[in-house]
C-alpha cells in the first residue's frame, strides 16, 4: 500500500494516540544536522525511517531517549537524552555503511516464490505465487532465539505504532531487501537493557520465550524488527570500546537488511572484519565469559599464522566454521572465520562481487531449504534449521573457484601482524597472571 507523503504527518498522530506514553512530550530526532520531533517531523523523511520513528516512539517518550537518523536513512539510532556524542555516534555509523557498500553492493536477487504459502485463516492460498510468501517467524539472530515456527510477530510489534505497510516475508527475514530503516539503541545501563526487554516481551509475541535467556547478555540483535541494542556502561566492563561496538553492530544489521540471515561465521566475520579494516583491532567477543589479554585484540593474524604453518598439505574445511551455532562463543572458529572473510575481501577484487554474490546465494538456499509441508499447499519454517556444511561449500566454490579453501590456507598463513601486535610468532601463547587483563562480559 502507498501512502501519500502529505498524509504521513497525521499518520503519525494517529499512531502516536495508540501509545499513551509517547503524548507525555515530543521526543527529539535529529536528521542531517537539523533537530526535530516526533510532533513535527522533518520534510522529505523517507518512508521506512518515518516507520522506524513512529514504531519507537513510545518506547523513547517513556524513557527519556531521543532519535538520530544517518543521512541516507538506513539506521536510526536511539540514545539517553543525557547522552550526547551524537555526531561521534553517527560518523561512526556513517563509517560502516561506507564500508560494507564498498565491500557488499547489492546484486540481483535469485529467489523463486514457492507454489504456495500458509495462509493465517485457513483461506485458500493465492493464486499469484510471487506476492504469497510465508509468514515466517524470523529467529532473532542474536541472542539464540525461539523457533521459526513460532507465531509471527504482530506488526514488526515495538510500541503502540503499527507500520502502515506490514513487512513482506522476503525469505527468512521480516522485509524485503534494503527496504527497512535498522534500529540500534545505546543503552545507558543494565537497568534500561531490562526496560527494553520488557518492551520486547510485552509487544512482540514471538519473543516472549526468548527474553529469558537475553537478560542474561549485555546486547541483542534482531531481525524482526530490525534492531540491535548494546548497554553501554554494563558493570564491571573492561577491554571494551563503544566505537568498535556500534561498528561492529550496524555491520551485523546491515548485513540481516540486505542479505537476511546467514551462517554465524559469515556475519561475525564481516562484523570483524570491519572492526580490523577500520580501526585495526577487534574489540567485540559475543558470548565470550572470562578473561581478555590487551594483546587479543590484535592477535589474530599471529594466531593464524601458527594454527596454520604445518597445514599446507592440509587446506581449511568448511567443517571448521559451518557448525558453529549463534548465541556461543567458539575460540577456534572465531579467528578463523575473521581470516576466512578477510581472504574472501580481498579474493574478490579479481572477482568483482563474488562475497555479494556468496550471501545471495546462501539467502537463497536458506529460503528453499528452511522449509517443512503443513498440507498439500503450505509450508513453514524448520525448527532450529541449520544450513549444511555441503550447501555452503558448493556456494562458496561457486563463488569464488574449486581452490578457495586452499588459496584461503596461503593467505592465513601469511597474514601480516597489526601495528603494535607482536612481531613474530614466538610471542608467549599462555599467560600465568592476570596482570594487563579484563573479565569479558558475555553480549549478545
Amino acid at each position: 500500500m502507498h501512502i501519500a507523503r502529505g498524509l504521513w504527518i497525521p499518520l503519525l498522530s494517529f499512531w502516536l494516540a495508540l501509545a499513551p506514553a509517547a503524548r507525555a512530550g515530543d521526543v527529539p530526532v535529529g536528521w542531517k544536522e537539523k533537530e526535530a520531533t516526533t510532533g513535527a517531523l522533518h520534510a522529505g523523511l523517507p518512508k521506512p525511517a518515518f516507520d522506524a520513528i513512529a514504531r519507537w516512539t513510545g518506547f523513547c517518550a517513556a524513557n527519556q531517549y531521543r532519535m538520530d537518523l544517518d543521512a541516507q536513512g538506513r539506521v536510526l539510532v536511539l540514545t539517553p537524552v543525557k547522552r550526547g556524542q551524537t555526531r561521534e555516534t553517527l560518523r561512526i555509523v556513517g563509517q560502516a555503511e561506507t564500508w560494507f557498500d564498498g565491500l557488499l553492493p547489492p546484486v540481483p536477487r535469485s529467489g523463486t516464490a514457492p507454489a504456495a504459502a500458509p495462509s493465517n485463516n485457513g483461506d485458500k492460498p493465492s493464486e499469484n505465487p510471487p506476492e504469497k510468501r510465508p509468514a515466517p517467524a524470523p529467529l532473532p539472530e542474536d541472542p539464540e532465539g525461539p523457533p521459526p515456527s513460532a507465531p509471527k510477530s504482530s506488526g514488526t510489534g515495538t510500541g503502540g505504532a503499527k507500520p502502515a505497510t506490514p513487512p513482506s516475508a522476503w525469505g527468512s527475514g521480516a522485509g524485503a531487501p534494503d527496504s527497512q530503516t535498522a534500529v540500534l539503541i545505546i543503552l545507558h545501563d543494565e537497568k534500561d537493557h531490562g526496560v527494553l526487554l520488557d518492551h520486547l516481551e510485552g509487544s512482540v509475541a514471538y519473543l516472549k520465550d526468548w527474553v529469558a535467556g537475553a537478560r542474561k547478555q549485555t546486547g541483542l540483535t534482531l531481525e524482526d524488527p530490525l534492531l540491535g541494542a548494546f548497554i553501554e556502561n554494563a558493570s564491571g566492563q573492561e577491554e571494551w570500546n563503544g566505537d568498535h561496538e556500534v561498528l561492529n553492530r550496524v555491520v551485523q544489521l546491515l548485513t540481516l537488511r540486505r542479505f537476511g540471515q546467514q551462517p554465524n561465521w559469515i556475519v561475525q566475520g564481516l562484523a570483524w572484519e570491519a572492526e580490523m579494516a577500520l580501526f585495526d583491532s577487534v574489540y567485540c567477543f559475543p558470548y565470550r565469559a572470562g578473561f581478555v589479554f590487551a594483546t587479543e585484540h590484535t592477535s589474530w593474524p599471529s594466531d593464524l599464522r601458527i594454527a596454520f604453518k604445518d597445514r599446507a598439505a592440509k587446506p581449511l574445511q568448511v567443517s571448521e566454521l559451518a557448525g558453529w551455532q549463534r548465541g556461543t562463543w567458539n575460540p577456534e572458529a572465531a579467528p578463523i572465520a575473521w581470516g576466512f572473510v578477510r581472504h574472501l575481501a580481498e579474493a574478490q577484487k579479481s572477482k568483482e562481487r563474488a562475497l555479494s554474490t556468496l550471501l545471495e546465494d546462501l539467502r537463497r538456499i536458506r529460503d528453499e531449504k528452511d522449509r517443512q509441508p503443513t498440507g498439500a499447499n503450505t509450508w513453514k519454517r524448520i525448527d532450529g534449521w541449520t544450513m549444511p556444511a555441503e550447501e555452503q561449500e558448493k556456494a562458496l566454490v561457486a563463488a569464488f573457484g574449486k581452490d578457495v579453501f586452499k588459496k584461503a590456507t596461503v593467505t592465513l598463513r601469511g597474514l601480516r601482524d597489526i601495528a603494535g601486535s607482536a612481531p613474530d610468532d614466538t610471542k608467549a601463547k599462555a599467560k600465568t597472571s592476570p596482570k594487563g587483563t579484563a573479565k569479558s562480559q558475555p553480549k549478545g
